[in-house]
């Protein structure tokens, strides 16, 4: 049999509710412009019916709220992060190559190597009409060194944009951690919260916010389960749930920790150019010392930090690697490595001293030798005094095992399929070399204006300020090509786009530029410009380069870089668009439309007055019964 109040009961059963919807679509119509707010709803069922014994069976109770949901599609959430990790990658690529690219369009402006070269061609048909002239002498040595200095600030602005990249990278690091320890205080909070069987959903979307952060730097996997207590038939729900946020395999964050990422600058090069201290990402390891190596080249790892790294290192998947051939064990330890192919001098990028990895190890080297073939190309290197990091991060004897370590692969950083700042450094550093080669091997082979032996055109300082002497000589004033190269000669493998520079003799004095050959001097000649013709036809050999003449060999860097860019651009338009068409699914889910919850409002409203409706009915009944009846 029923309660007399049962109908009472129901009816404030039906209130209860409607106030709590009420309150729910307040909350949610206050919080419409809040970013992150996920749409809530309060979830009910029919509470337990009671039984009386009569036809009709079971009675209804009313209703029993069972919670207070967020609308929210952990699917939608996955895509939409994962297309935003790969969007932020691609429009970091390209930003940054972008930037690159400024400086070489810098270069087609009034000061640009477009004008540069034709002001150059201009001053040596002034110097060609009349070599002996001294203005049109110091006005081609003038025009020579304005284009020599455009492609030194063009390598210089490179090194540049390579520090703010790594500077981004150290901020970024850092934002990591602290969106990873304020999701970490978030778990703490709301699972301390619904171990209770609170209502945390406020928390809830703070957590997923930062979550959404996170996907922009780099790509997380999360993981949402439902902590138990007991095993089996016999489990039973806590009310909380165990959140797991990864970086590629790696846990960040769940509810018993908050791991940290740390950066370190490197202690030596990669490449020649690079700047000194490039950071390293490791994952920190106890009492502040470093963990395992963050590698974000591994293929589950994206996001705008991997897009940065990317264009700071990128090699064009082609880093230094061969075939270790033989070694030499104990003080100094040496290893000699074999290029599967020959390798020109203008193209090599090595550090004058860094670390190579032999099988799988890392050593530090102080200096190489490298040896020529027929050809005069590289095709073996042997990287002298090697040295290994001990325990306590001291330099310690190299420990090698030929026979473990002979035939296995030899290689010097990682491949980076991306022409980042190192693949443009090394293409204009080939530029310069090439182009210092074939000029200086033309004004070498005749004579100053005192009928004194030409000298290098195209140098650079060395430590105490001098030009390196690059062309040697035998007795008999032959020019001599070197069968080795060591680390350390004064060779064109010392040449950059850094530093190249004219030589300060001739700069100095322009009777020292060449124009003619000795014997044109010797017979008192002073119009003959045999040099100077070879020159002028050298500014138009196709067969300079392999891109063809020096104009086109910049032009093919631009061409390389707006293809780049054009193709970061489509892929990150097309993440674009996608993260956008999910993020609008997402939000056709979780977010508040203002209109949806005023006619919802309305609906409960109603339901409100008619629970109290029933309420004063039922209140009349008992007034009556109680009050009035056998009166």
């Amino acid at each position: 049999m029923p309660s007399t109040f049962l109908g009472l009961n129901t009816g404030m059963s039906g209130l209860n509710y409607y106030q709590a919807t009420l309150n729910t679509t307040a909350h949610n119509i206050s919080n419409a412009d809040a970013k992150g707010y996920t749409r809530q709803t309060v979830n009910s069922k029919a509470s337990v019916p009671i039984r009386v014994n009569s036809a009709y069976g079971m009675m209804g109770t009313g209703v029993e709220m069972t919670g207070i949901e967020q609308q929210r599609n952990v699917y939608y959430d996955t895509k939409y992060r994962a297309a935003e990790s790969k969007y932020s990658e691609y429009e970091a690529q390209r930003e940054q190559i972008t930037q690159l690219q400024t400086y070489l369009n810098e270069m087609q402006s009034e000061t640009g190597y477009t004008k540069l070269l034709s002001k150059l061609s201009s001053a040596m048909q002034d110097l060609s009409s009349s070599p002996s002239d001294a203005t049109y002498r110091t006005q081609f040595i003038q025009s020579m060194g304005n284009f020599v200095d455009l492609v030194k600030e063009t390598a210089t602005n490179y090194q540049n944009t390579q520090r703010d990249i790594n500077n981004e990278v150290a901020v970024h690091v850092d934002t990591i951690n602290s969106i990873a320890s304020q999701i970490y205080s978030l778990n703490q909070q709301i699972m301390n919260i619904e171990t209770r069987w609170g209502n945390a959903n406020d928390l809830r979307d703070q957590r997923e916010l930062l979550v959404d952060q996170l996907s922009e730097l780099v790509n997380v996997t999360v993981t949402e389960v439902p902590i138990t207590y007991g095993l089996g038939e016999d489990a039973t729900k806590s009310g909380a749930s165990r959140y797991e946020v990864r970086i590629g395999n790696t846990v960040l964050v769940d509810e018993m920790e908050c791991k940290q990422l740390k950066v370190a600058a490197r202690q030596e090069k990669v490449n020649q150019n690079d700047i000194d201290g490039l950071y390293d990402v490791y994952w920190a390891g106890l009492n502040g010392t470093l963990g395992e190596k963050f590698n974000f080249n591994s293929d589950n790892v994206t996001g705008r930090i991997k897009g940065l790294m990317e264009v700071r290192d990128g090699n064009n998947y082609n880093p230094f690697s061969g075939t270790i051939t033989s070694m030499t064990t104990g003080t100094p330890a040496s290893a000699v490595v074999e290029l599967s192919t020959p390798l020109s001098e203008d193209k090599l990028n090595l550090p004058p001293e860094g670390m190579i990895t032999l099988n799988c190890r890392d050593y530090y080297y102080d200096g190489f030798e490298a040896n020529y073939d027929a050809d005069h190309n590289l095709v073996s290197f042997t990287f002298t005094n090697l040295t290994m990091q001990g325990e306590d991060g001291r330099r310690i004897p190299a420990d090698l095992n030929p026979a473990y370590d002979i035939g296995k692969e030899a290689s010097m950083g990682e491949k980076i399929d991306c022409m980042g700042i190192p693949y443009y450094m090394t293409e204009l550093n080939e530029f310069v070399r090439t182009f210092s080669n074939y000029m200086n091997d033309l004004f070498t082979s005749g004579a100053d204006a005192n009928g004194e032996a030409g000298l290098d055109f195209f140098t650079a300082p060395d430590v105490e300020g001098k030009d390196f002497a690059i062309t040697t000589r035998d007795a008999n004033g032959d020019i001599v090509l070197p069968t080795t190269l060591k680390s350390s000669d004064s060779a064109y493998y010392r040449l950059t786009a850094l530093n190249w520079s004219l030589n300060q003799d001739i700069v100095k004095d322009q009777n020292k530029l060449v124009v003619s050959y000795q014997s044109d001097i010797e017979q008192g000649n002073k119009e003959a410009k045999g040099v100077l013709d070879k020159v002028i036809a050298g500014m138009s050999d196709r067969s300079m380069y392999s891109q063809g003449t020096p104009t086109q060999f910049l032009q093919a860097i631009t061409t390389s870089q707006a293809v780049d860019i054009s193709k970061y651009e489509s892929f990150s338009k097309n993440m674009d668009e996608v993260s956008t068409v999910i993020n609008k699914q997402r939000q056709s889910v979780s977010s508040v439309d203002t209109n949806e919850e005023a006619a919802s409002l309305v609906m409960y409203q109603n339901g409100y007055n008619l629970a109290s409706k029933v309420i004063s009915i039922l209140n009349q009944v008992y007034d009556k019964l109680i009050n009035q009846t056998g009166i």
